[in-house]
Parts: structure tokens; sequence; C-alpha cells
């Protein structure tokens, strides 16, 4: 087994464990110095807006958001102090906001805002989301991909769970990526005053997150006291990638007093573009060789180029005709353009031929490969590839209501909202072929490690071949129209101080294109002498018509920033060959067609069509109403609610049945199709209980139960189905057998998805301990216990199921799909507190640090939807759920005083697992299916910012991100041979000049 150096230590101690020493030493140095320079500046004339200022003037009327409405004296007095004394702004002002919204929430709440306007503490949502307790981040680019690293990071989990709900100012929000939610890095953090991350629910909210519930927010005019401009300019630069891409934001408010009433307009624009880079390494999974020794199978490297761009517009009218009456409406849209290439370098071999050259030094210990050059005879098989993605997404928002006071006590709301998305994605791989001498490898002590090839071979053009292109697809488009009303009741007296009831309706149609990855061959060495002549495969030149112009030598210049050496470089087609789809792929295909002889290659090629087979459509519609009793003895500083949620979903989905296509078995079908049309419609009962009691002045305590659902998402719901025939394993036909009986033959159906899946359900419960010694200067310390006892997860299971065949009769296949079984627990603890040090000689510094643990259990019978099996064929025990780290740490030191404004943050998650059987990590070799557990394995980055105010108007800083140079790896689990890390990554330390004004 490799080393304990392999996971503990390194260059980069942000993928090794609890760094707490260090990382606070360095927080500590890093305040102190920044104090000692603001001792010697001279004082702001005033301090920074950075809030709203018309604190009174609530948004609860223009929004569904979950504000309770018991604490109108308690807030108001607050307010009051605040504007009879100074304006807090900054950080200072971010921190005590969502501290407010912490106490005062009917449930389990935290939260982040915008330190200025437009300005959340981190440049993009997600990043910023993984700054509460209980919400981490993944950094691949998808979920269940260790092969692409992102730098702003992706897959949003709270407390172990994707089933989040996103919402926005209270309402739904979504992208049209197969699923419920929103892509939260295609939102611009820009327009966004602030995030808050529900964690148990009331009976009001909206149904749908299992995990919790993310809700953006956003300003309202009537949120400042007059005119408000707000502007910030940023230059964006990446160390690795070396280059600049400019970010901007313009915010205008106003309000006027007139002859209808008060009305209020707000327009928000927003325009960021990055540019990162990603280099890679990958040592493969280990097989046992004929000599009995464990070997990768190979090693490869690569770079990724990313750069996206990210816009959004937002417009909020408000109108107050009346004292009693509240208008309102908004429209919000976001387009996200993603677009990327990859030079990489990969293993296409045998693996069970993999030898160990003797004749070079190598080390084995305990019989695993450790270092040595690695080779098989007549070379090992390799690509080189360009892969590039182009992506659009947009997602437009339109919302309108209001807010009817009918009375002192009463409150009629409403809204209306039509939400419309569509993403268009092209992910186009077109690779080369070459057989390298050998590999280089070194493990053993080596933190990346080291890899090389015969760099002579692989920088001289004519040992390559066009190897396969491969293109996937996506056409997505949904939208959404949804209505609500609630009337609301207080009391004035009595324990039951209010009563609140409301309905909702929604109508989603969901119309998703997805092709699949459509692999295809133009020259393989498994067609020598059968498809193509045997001996040498065709070079890069073929018939004139494809040639050397469309391929590059890459160099692989400063390579993983210097600390892994340069493998080797290698030739790989350039990007438009990847992104000229489909042209690109006919002209190579096309001219590959005359050195074929056989095998049915040699017609011309056909693109990928966007048509009814790859075609989901799903309508969804949900009826809901809920009621809830609030509660509370305002001698002894009880309060709470009490309620229940019901709702009706009626989904219908439309697809394709194909019949299989068995030359022995004409009778079950000839490979026709028949259209499927399926309904599903189940209703859910969700109680909910919350209480909150302060026993003590500042101290609080609070319960809270829910039933909570989530739906499956769109893509795991399509309605295709292929239905297969298969010749009895071990069985031959008998010459001339036209027609094979049923007891001969396999029926069998594999399926991704299933219409028929109803919600996972989840009970939680929560309990915590609040102490808020320093409320009005933000200081705050809290834990909370929590549990989940999840039940109707999706996992695959294998039933028999009838089918009629063409002949009229009725046949039995066993179809594997998704069902709802299965139980998982969640139990865990958030820890957190924070405290600005005004007690110290020098004044304005401040800390916040939270930290998350989490423990799950699952059962899942006759699970086959991952069941990991090694190399070997050996399976494994239990593994974790996937997405889930024990342990997550958030911590900042914050600096604040006069004209400076300074923070560093540093965010932390332990190893969790990230995929079974991903691509890399999955294959049939020695007649063994195996797919391997792939962990990614702990991740920590520092990040920080500072701010100069000139005046009470401009404020310039610098904005950095990941300055610790973290390395992401990623650990395959294997039984024989042991834990291996199995990829490293390194990325750029991002800084952005910013300049914002306010007015």
């Amino acid at each position: 087994m490799m080393g304990k150096t392999t996971f503990d230590a390194g260059r980069r101690h942000a993928a090794g464990k609890f760094p707490m020493a260090r990382l606070s030493g360095a927080i500590a140095l890093g305040l102190l110095c920044c104090g000692s320079l603001a001792l010697h500046a001279q004082p702001a004339t005033a301090a920074v807006p950075g809030q709203p200022q018309d604190q009174n003037a609530s948004t609860a009327s223009t929004t569904d958001a979950k504000s309770p409405k018991k604490k109108a004296a308690k807030v108001g007095d607050k307010q009051a102090k605040d504007f009879s004394a100074i304006v807090v702004t900054g950080i200072r002002a971010s921190v005590e906001k969502a501290q407010d919204i912490k106490r005062d929430a009917d449930t389990f709440v935290d939260s982040l805002s915008a330190t200025d306007i437009g300005a959340l503490p981190d440049r993009s949502v997600t990043e910023t989301l993984s700054r509460i307790p209980g919400v981490t981040i993944d950094h691949f680019l998808s979920q269940g991909d260790p092969e692409h690293f992102s730098a702003e990071g992706n897959g949003v989990q709270v407390r172990g769970l994707t089933q989040v709900r996103s919402e926005l100012n209270g309402r739904d929000i979504f992208s049209a990526n197969g699923g419920h939610a929103l892509s939260f890095q295609d939102v611009p953090s820009e327009l966004m005053s602030g995030v808050d991350v529900y964690k148990n629910q009331t009976a009001e909210m909206i149904e749908g997150g299992l995990g919790g519930t993310v809700n953006l927010r956003t300003f309202m005019p009537f949120d400042f006291q007059g005119q408000k401009i707000a502007a910030s300019v940023s230059e964006n630069y990446g160390d690795f990638v070396k280059k600049y891409k400019p970010s901007g934001s313009v915010l205008y408010s106003n309000r006027w007093h007139t002859d209808l009433g008060e009305m209020g307009v707000l327009v928000d624009v927003a325009d960021s573009q990055l540019a990162t880079r990603t280099d890679g390494l990958f040592v493969r999974p280990f097989f046992k060789n004929a000599s009995g020794t464990w070997v990768p199978r190979g090693a490869d490297w690569r770079t990724l180029l990313y750069d996206r761009k990210r816009d959004g517009a937002y417009l909020a009218f408000q109108w107050r005709p009346s004292d009693d009456l509240d208008l309102y409406a908004t429209a919000f849209q976001s387009k996200y353009h993603e677009v990327w290439n990859e030079d990489a370098i990969f293993v296409g071999n045998d693996p069970t031929k993999v030898t160990v050259d003797a004749s070079q030094p190598s080390q084995i210990n305990g019989g695993v490969f450790q270092s040595g050059r690695l080779t098989q005879p007549g070379g090992m098989p390799m690509g080189t590839d360009i892969r590039a993605s182009n992506s659009h997404s947009k997602t437009t928002d339109f919302s309108t209501g209001m807010k009817w006071r009918l009375g002192t006590s009463t409150e009629l709301t409403s809204s209306l909202q039509f939400v419309k998305a569509t993403t268009n994605s092209l992910d186009s791989t077109v690779a080369l072929g070459t057989n390298v001498p050998y590999i280089d490898v070194a493990l053993n002590g080596s933190n990346p490690p080291h890899i090389g090839v015969d760099s002579a071979f692989t920088g001289n053009p004519a040992n390559y071949y066009w190897g396969f292109t491969m293109d996937h697809q996506n056409q997505n488009y949904a939208k959404e129209l949804a209505w609500r009303a609630d009337i609301d009741h207080s009391f004035v007296d009595g324990f039951v101080q209010g009563v609140k009831a409301g309905v909702r309706v929604t109508n989603r149609n969901a119309d998703n294109i997805d092709t699949g990855y459509n692999w295809k061959p133009v020259f393989q060495t498994w067609m020598q002498g059968w498809a193509i002549p045997s001996g040498a495969l065709p070079g890069l030149n073929l018939n004139g018509t494809v040639n050397t112009s469309l391929v590059h030598l890459d160099t692989f210049k400063n390579f993983y920033k210097g600390d892994a050496g340069i493998p080797g470089a290698f030739y790989a087609p350039v990007p438009s060959t990847a992104l000229g789809y489909p042209g690109s792929y006919a002209d190579i295909h096309n001219a590959a067609i005359p050195y074929y002889i056989g095998g049915g290659y040699n017609v011309p090629y056909q693109p990928t069509l966007l048509d009814a087979a790859h075609t989901n459509l799903q309508h969804e519609k949900t009826y809901a109403a809920y009621a809830m009793l609030d509660f509370g003895v305002d001698d002894v500083g009880l309060s709470g609610n009490i309620g229940v949620r019901a709702v009706k979903t009626r989904n219908a989905s439309q697809g394709f049945l194909v019949y299989p296509n068995q030359a022995f078995a004409p009778y079950l079908g000839t490979g026709q199709s028949a259209p499927i049309s399926a309904r599903n419609e189940y209703t859910d009962v969700l109680p909910s209980l919350n209480v909150k009691w302060e026993f003590a002045p500042n101290w609080i305590t609070r319960f809270a139960f829910s039933k909570a659902v989530a739906r499956p998402d769109f893509s795991q719901m399509q309605a295709y189905q292929i239905l297969s025939a298969a010749v009895l394993s071990g069985y031959t036909p008998p010459p001339g057998t036209t027609t094979l009986p049923l007891d001969k033959l396999t029926l069998t159906s594999s399926s991704n998805s299933n219409p028929y899946l109803t919600p996972m359900k989840a009970n939680q419960f929560d309990l915590s301990l609040e102490w808020y010694f320093d409320q009005d200067r933000g200081g705050m310390a809290w834990i909370n216990l929590f549990h989940k006892g999840i039940s109707d997860y999706f996992r695959n299971e294998s039933h028999f199921v009838t089918y009629p065949g063409v002949d009229g009769n009725s046949y039995q296949y066993l179809v594997t799909r998704p069902v709802n079984v299965g139980k998982a627990t969640i139990d865990g603890a958030e820890i957190g507190w924070n405290q600005f040090f005004d007690f110290l000689p020098v004044k304005g510094f401040g800390m916040s640090a939270n930290y998350t643990y989490i423990r799950s259990r699952t059962h899942v019978p006759n699970d086959t939807t991952a069941v990991p099996v090694d190399t070997d064929g050996s399976g494994y025990g239990s593994l974790p759920a996937d997405g889930l780290s024990r342990d997550s740490l958030n911590v900042a030191g914050f600096y604040e005083h006069g004209p400076w404004q300074i923070r560093l943050a540093y965010n932390w998650r332990s190893q969790y697992l990230l995929s079974i059987g991903p691509n890399g990590y999955n294959g049939t070799d020695n007649n063994i299916p195996w797919k391997l557990p792939v962990f990614a394995d702990a991740y920590g980055q520092l990040d920080g910012s500072i701010f100069y105010a000139f005046n009470e108007h401009v404020k310039l800083g610098l904005e950095m991100n990941n300055l610790n140079n973290a390395e992401q790896r990623t650990i395959m689990d294997q039984n024989a041979s042991g834990k291996h890390v199995t990829s490293w990554y390194v990325n750029d330390s991002r800084y952005a000049l910013t300049l914002r004004a306010t007015f």
C-alpha cells in the first residue's frame, strides 16, 4: 500500500487533515498586520453605505419570504436605535443582519448578506453558500465526474443531500437542467442582497427541499429611503491561465410620492467574466498482472482552459396606492455562457497485459507497484484528444403580487409568477490514437506523482492516427406558471397569536433532449484485420483531405505550475475540430471511408439527431393548501407555529417503448417502437411544528419537526424503455434454426428512469441552543443538533414486468430501473460563533467560525444501482452516502475600522464519496465487470479581500481566491491493492481589482 505521505502530507495542506494551528496563526498574523496599517491611516469622514437604509419598508409585501410577523415591536426598537445613532455598514452590518434573521426566524435559518450593494462575500453564489454551516459544494464541473475540476465550485449540498429547493425571493426559480432546481453558478452574485438557507420547514413554505431550501434575495425600491445609485467594476486575473477578464454591475433605485400613491423603481444589471486553467494528473486503476503484481493500467495528464460569461438583469416596481395596499412587479433574467476545452492524453489499453519493465529501476511494495516503467507488447495504446464544451443557459422570471391589509389584524397576499428556462450545449471530443513505447510512473514519495513518456515518440506526428469522435448534445426547455394566495389574521391577546392559510397551484412543462455520449470510431487497433487492413494504421493525412493542419503540438508550458515537471508533449486536434461539429466530424469520417475493407463503416457520416428517441417530455401540476397556527406566551418568551401542508402532484410523461430485434424471436418484435403515455399522481401530507423559547435574556432554545419531500428530477422520470432478447448464455442454436422457444432466451430491459417514481421523504428534527451574548454588535454562539430519517430512496431494482409481443401474447421481462426503495438516516451537529473584539485596544477585529459534523447510514435492499466491484471481482462492504462529508469547517477573520475593510476566510470539507464507477473507473476485463468507488479527498481553500474607502461614496479593493494554491485530489478504493490517490488538480489563484461607488 502507498505510504501515509500520500494522504496526510504534501506541499498543499488544504487537502490534508485539519490544519487548525497553521490556519489560525495565518489569519491572526494577517489581521494584525492589517491592523497595524490601519493605525496609521486617516479615518473616513463617514461610514460607507452598504445596507438598505429604510428598514421600515418591509419587503414582506413584495415576496413570499418567511419573515416572522410577531416581532414588529422588537425589530422596530432596534431600528430606531440604529437610526438615532450611527448607520452600521460593511462586514459588521452583514453579520448583524444575518444574526437578526436567525434570531427572529420562525424556523431554523442561516443567512449571509451583501457587505455592500451588489457585493456578496464571494464572487459566486455557489462559493457564498459554502460559508453557511451545513452547506458544502464540490469542486467539479458536474456531480459524479472526477475528471474535471471547477474553480468556482458546483453541486450544492445541504446537510449532505443534493435534493435542495431553490427560490428567488421565496418563489420558484430553476434552470433547464432536467431537474427542479437552479444551477446556482448560473446566477450573477452581483444582483443578490443575500442568501438564506432554511434547514427545517413551516407549513407555509413551499415543499421540495429534502436537504433544505436556498432562498436568494434581491433588493426592492422600498428597501431604500430615496434615490440609490451603486456601481462596481472589476478586473479579474488568474495567475495560472494568465488572462484578464472584466466584471461590472450598476444599480439604480428611487421612490416618489405621487397623487396615485408612493411608487418605486429599481434597475440592476451585471456582467461577469472569468477565465481559469486547470492541470491534472491521473494514475489509473490497479490490476493484477500475470506475474502477480498489482500494477496501474497506466497514467495520463491534461490541461483544461475555462471561460465563462455570466450576465444578469433585474427590474422591480413597487406601488403603495394607500396605507392598506402594496403592489409589486419584478422581472429577473440570468444568462450563463460556458466554454472550455481540454487537451488530454489517456490510456486505452488492455490493463491485463501491462508489465513492469525489468530492465529499468522499479519499486514494488507488498506486491503493489510504486515506481518504474510500465509497458506491454506492441506498445501501450493511448489516445490524445481535444474535448470542448459550449453551453448556453438562460432563466427568466416575471412575478407580480400584492398585499392588502384588511383592518389592523388581517392581511391578504397573492402572487403570480411565470418562469422560463433554456439550456443548449454541445460537448464534443475528437481524439487521435498512438501506441507509446512506455510510461514512467513514480508514486512513492511524490505528490503529485512523476509521469513521463518518450517525448521523441509522442512529439512525432507520424506516430498518430485518427482515433474517434464523440458528441453529446442537450437542448432543454422548461416553463412554469405559479399562483398562490395567503390570508393571515393576528390576535391581540391569548395563547393563539395568529392563524394563516393559503393555496398554491403550479403548471410546469419540461422538454429535455439529451443525446447521450455518441462514440464513433475512426481507426482503432481492434478494427485491424476485419474492418481495416492489418499492419500500420492510416496516418493523420487521409488522401490529403484531413491533414496535420487540424492538429497541434501541446508542450504543456508551466505544467502544474512547475511542480510536476513536464510529462511529455503530444499532438492533439485543435479546438475548432471539436467545436466544428457536425461538419468537422463528417470531414474526418468520410475521409476514412476508402481505408475500410468491411465492418459496415464505409458509409457517409450521419450526425446525431435531436429526435423523439432522445426527447423527454414532462408535464407536472401541483395543488397545495396549508393551514398554520402561531402561538406564544410573551411573559415566558415562548413562541412557535404548528401546521400542515397538503400537496397533490400530477405528472404526465411521453416517450417510447422499443421492442426487441432478435432474429431468433420475431414473435417478440422486430425493433419497432410504440408510444408511451405514463401518468402518475400522488398526495403528500406534510405536518410541521416549530417552538422557540427565550428562557433567559438572550438565551434561546428551538425545536422543530417537519416532514419534507423531494420529487424526482424529470431526467429520472423519462418514459423510455428498450426491451432486449438474447440467446441463453452457453446455448448454441443448432444449424438451420430460425426460431427459438422462450426458454432458450433471456428477456431483459434496463433503464435509468421510471415515470412512476414518487418523492423521497424525510422526517426531520432540529434542536438548538443559541446565545446572543452581544446582540447589538454581532456576537452570538450556537449549537444545533439535527436528524433526518429518509425513506423511498431512488435505487435500481430488478423485477419482472409483462409486455405484449407482436404475436398477441404477453411475455415477462426482467426489468431493472429506479424505484422507491431503501432508507437512510442522517445525524449531525452544527456549531457556530460570531464576535467582534471591541474590547481590544485596537478596534475593528472580528471572527466567525462554524463547524458541521454529519454521520449517515443507509439500508437499500437488493440495490443494483452502483454496487462496487474491484478489478479482481471482489466486492465491497458498505459505503457512505455519496456527496456527504463527515466534517466541514468555515473560519473567517475580519478587520473593519476607519477606511479599512479586510477579510480572510477559510473553507474546508473532509473526504466524501464522489461516485461509483464513473468514466475511467469501470470496465470489463478478464470477463470481470468492475466499477470502483472514487472519493474526493479533503479540500480547503483560503480566500480574502481588502478594501479602502476614500470617502463615504468610493472604495477600492482587492478580492482574492485560492490564496493557498489548494490542490484537489481524488482517491480510488481498491480491496487488494489498497487506497490510492488517483488524480491531482491545481488551479488558479484569482485576483480581482474592484472599484465600488455608492450614492
